[in-house]
């Protein structure tokens, strides 16, 4: 894998997310495209890398995302997205890994189990149970827009696998 080339299509994603992902939004729903490429680098990169990488995502959507009351929530989307790449790593190879389907599923789990610690994090934080419903349906809606954006993504990322260095597509494993 190569890191310069993700550290740009990181900053890249990260733009794209704060400025195109508000004008695709559908009633305060958007999609998560730094989620996509978490998936994607978790799904083709080598175990360490991937993880690594699933790692600075997160990190960065905290820093890009914004507190609340008087609290920070540097580490959330890292602790979760780490939690989530060392998941999607382990099942990766029982997986067909450029199947859409395979794609949909996973961005979609990754993205409503980030949305289950942010919610976890906000309920301890500001002790909000009520609100706790509300996120959760947000956050449902958004991991299904995520997922349905995946295949789209990938297809892009995947025209790009020489640049970044990622290898070809590792086939499922049969025994």
């Amino acid at each position: 894998m190569r890191w310069i080339p993700f550290l740009i299509l990181l900053y890249f994603g990260a733009v794209v997310q704060t400025t195109i992902a508000p004008v695709i939004e559908i009633h305060s729903i958007r999609p998560d495209l730094l989620i996509i490429l978490a998936v994607y680098y978790a799904l083709h990169a080598q175990r360490y890398d991937a993880l690594l990488a699933c790692w600075c995502t997160g990190f960065l959507i905290d820093l890009t995302s914004i507190g609340y009351a008087s609290h920070s929530n540097v580490g959330v989307h890292a602790v979760g997205l780490g939690v989530a790449g060392v998941l999607i790593v382990g099942m990766r190879d029982y997986t067909i890994q450029d199947s859409p389907f395979t794609q949909m599923i996973y961005c979609f789990a990754t993205r409503l189990f980030v949305t289950c610690i942010m919610i976890l994090h906000l309920t301890y934080v500001l002790d909000v149970e009520g609100a706790a419903i509300r996120f959760l349906i947000i956050g449902v809606w958004e991991a299904v827009y995520t997922g349905l954006l995946a295949p789209y993504a990938f297809w892009a990322l995947r025209r790009m696998r020489g640049a970044l260095g990622l290898g070809p597509t590792r086939h499922l494993r049969m025994g």
